[in-house]
């Protein structure tokens, strides 16, 4: 909401500008105006400003002792920050092709262990290829090899 003052007095502003400028200079610390109660809250406004701003800068020592404690802190934080290797390779931010890699490394392993299990061999098959056992392995295992891209995707 805009407010406007309807009571545009220029001799208001100059007081209230007057007395600003005193309390800048260290002059003035107290209400000043006792005419209208807007220009009293507005003097009392400027005194607690005033006081909120720092009387004077710091200096270059103290300055100085604030970046060495600041540096200091940094360091503390850093050497805290350090993960451990497990945190690292099985955290919550693992990268997905670090994912994808131990999944292919998974099915390879089940691949090479399976494989021996479910071909068949038997002296009536010395002469013909088994070709629909070793069909449904490569669809099994690319199937799951999509299964696993598919839940590993970005989201």
């Amino acid at each position: 909401m805009d407010q406007t003052n309807k009571n545009n007095n220029p001799q208001y502003d100059d007081q209230l500008a007057d007395f600003a400028d005193q309390v800048m200079q260290g002059k003035q610390n107290q209400p000043a105006s006792t005419s209208t109660d807007e220009l009293r809250s507005l003097e009392e406004t400027i005194l607690r400003l005033n006081s909120s701003l720092p009387p004077t800068s710091l200096d270059d020592a103290s300055i100085k002792q604030m970046q060495v404690r600041l540096k200091a802190r940094i360091r503390r934080e850093e050497k805290n920050a350090k993960t451990s290797f497990w945190e690292k390779w099985f955290g919550r931010n693992v990268s997905p092709q670090l994912g994808l890699a131990f999944a292919v490394l998974a099915i390879l392993i089940v691949a090479i262990v399976s494989v021996p299990s479910l071909t068949t061999v038997s002296p009536s098959t010395t002469g013909t290829a088994t070709a629909s056992v070793n069909l449904f392995i490569a669809i099994g295992l690319a199937g799951v090899v999509l299964i696993i891209l598919w839940a590993i995707r970005r989201k």
